[in-house]
């Protein structure tokens, strides 16, 4: 099994990070997985893997696409006349321009199977490739920040968190906002902001460490992900309000989520049936600071449709997710396939064979 992005080690890219994982998760259910590191997408890097693995004609090879070496090669979508048993998961198809989605034509006609993360994006793709209708899956993405350690009790004052990129356009200002409002009402809560800032953006970063100073929130920049979980762990409530609204895409309220807080968001067109289910819809400051009173007084809920939030936090497990992909990859290719000494089966989790 052999997973391919183009990036370097050591770069931050959301795709790569969602490709490591899946390796991962292939190899703890027993698939021997790799990843392929392109240093850019090309023809020649493609025709480079496929005599590198000339001598297993089962390999199955899965593109995964875009990464933050985007370029401006049209290979991606090329891929089923490149290399055999060719997968694809298109990760934002909707941000493509015109060329880049033209040039996944031969993997709508190709490819084994074109993947998603939501219903949108699978839709959007159909709409340009009618004929690619049996070809397309939905997959959930998973959780880019897993729980590392149980839950412990509550003790001391409530949490708030944001958690997210810490830039123009994440509804940061949005939060600030909020708090400024809680901390004038004497709202006994300690306040956190866990990401990374845009240190380019000087006036930025200005309001938001002067507004941080003021209203005594902590910013908890750039940590790794076991602090990252740890401080979800003590987060009580979530407010992540998303200018366009919550989605599948938002690792963010799905780590929130995994971590037992409750998450307030804005919902949209964009935003499925669970997630209105089992999130508290904002849509204004104001708002906002007076449902966190309510929650702190008791007199709003804190846990929202649990049986969905459970069913759906299983759905997004890696594990699951690497038993999905087994099972496609099985269902496309007939019986079991050995690729590198493992066999893909999802009968049989945790074994080779």
């Amino acid at each position: 099994m052999v997973l391919i992005a183009a990036t370097m080690p050591g770069e931050m890219c959301g795709v790569t990070d969602y490709t490591v994982r899946l390796a991962a998760a292939l190899r703890g259910i027993g698939i021997d997985a790799v990843v392929e590191f392109f240093d850019r997408w090309s023809f020649a890097n493609f025709m480079k893997l496929k005599h590198r693995y000339r001598k297993n004609p089962n390999a199955i090879f899965h593109v995964q696409y875009p990464t933050l070496r985007l370029g401006l090669s049209v290979a991606p979508g090329f891929a089923p006349l490149l290399v055999g048993n060719s997968f694809v998961t298109l990760h934002e198809f909707g941000t493509f321009n015109v060329v880049r989605k033209a040039a996944f034509i031969p993997s709508s006609i190709l490819s084994k199977r074109i993947i998603f993360s939501n219903n949108e994006e699978k839709a959007r793709f159909q709409r340009y490739f009618p004929h690619s209708h049996g070809r397309l899956t939905v997959m959930p993405i998973g959780n880019n920040i897993p729980q590392l350690s149980p839950r412990g009790a509550r003790v001391g004052p409530e949490r708030l968190v944001y958690f997210g990129q810490i830039s123009r356009n994440k509804g940061v200002e949005f939060f600030l906002d909020t708090v400024a409002q809680l901390r004038s009402a004497g709202a006994s809560i300690d306040v956190d902001m866990i990401g990374a800032m845009v240190d380019s953006d000087r006036d930025f970063v200005d309001l938001v460490r002067s507004r941080s100073e003021r209203d005594k929130i902590g910013l908890r920049l750039s940590l790794p992900a076991d602090e990252v979980s740890a401080t979800l762990n003590d987060a009580t409530i979530a407010l992540l309000p998303f200018p366009d609204g919550v989605s599948n895409k938002r690792g963010s309220a799905l780590a929130s989520l995994e971590h037992g807080a409750t998450v307030l968001t804005t919902h949209s067109e964009l935003t499925p049936e669970w997630l209105t289910k089992v999130t508290h819809p904002v849509s204004s400051p104001d708002n906002a600071a007076d449902l966190i009173g309510r929650i702190m007084a008791g007199t709003a809920e804190r846990v929202l449709a649990p049986e969905t939030l459970a069913r759906e936090l299983r759905l997004r497990d890696w594990a699951e997710i690497a038993r999905s992909h087994v099972k496609l990859y099985n269902a496309k290719l007939g019986d079991p396939i050995a690729t590198g000494g493992a066999v893909l089966d999802a009968s049989s989790p945790g074994t080779k064979r």
